[in-house]
Formats: C-alpha cells, structure tokens, sequence
C-alpha cells in the first residue's frame, strides 16, 4: 500500500513537473507549482494534482470549442490558423496598450 502512494506521488510530481516543462520551462516550473498548490503548504498533493490537470483539460476543451468554428465536432488547419491569428491579435492589443 505504503509503495502504491509512494508511486502515485511520484507519478503526480512527474505530472507537475512535465506540465511546467510543456509551459515553458524552469521560470514557469515555480508559478505552475504554486498554482497546483492551492492549500499553499509546499507540496502538490494527489488530490491538487487531479484538479490542477483537470482544469487545464477544460481550459483546452473550450479552446477546441471554440477553434471549431462551424461546430462539426472536429478542427480543420484553417480553423486553427484562424484561432492563432485572433489569438496573435489578442496579445499584439494587449502590447500596444
């Protein structure tokens, strides 16, 4: 029981761990960690990291709903390069201000 908890823990930082990385590296790795450590007590608990992937699942989910313009239930690469220049038009607006 005891080594299953050790794994599931280690599996759970590795998860953390490789979130930050796929977010941009080591500066992004301490405010992804804080952000999954939402009782602030240093550590990511099993139940922090669950909620943490979830909410990055939805965010992503509402991401695709959104690229998928004509709501066929799948994204086109015209539909995503549309999505990254309004995205891209987004920031720039945001820089100019």
């Amino acid at each position: 029981m005891v080594k299953t908890l050790l794994i599931a823990l280690l599996l759970a930082l590795v998860s953390v761990w490789g979130m930050a990385e796929s977010n941009g590296g080591d500066h992004k790795r301490d405010s992804l960690f804080r952000w999954a450590d939402t009782d602030k007590n240093g550590s990511v608990s099993s139940e922090e990291h669950q909620l943490a992937i979830q909410e990055m699942v939805d965010k992503r989910r509402q991401r695709f709903i959104a690229m998928d313009t004509n709501g066929d239930g799948s994204v086109t690469k015209d539909e995503a390069r549309e999505m990254r220049k309004k995205m891209h038009g987004r920031f720039k607006d945001k820089i100019d201000k």
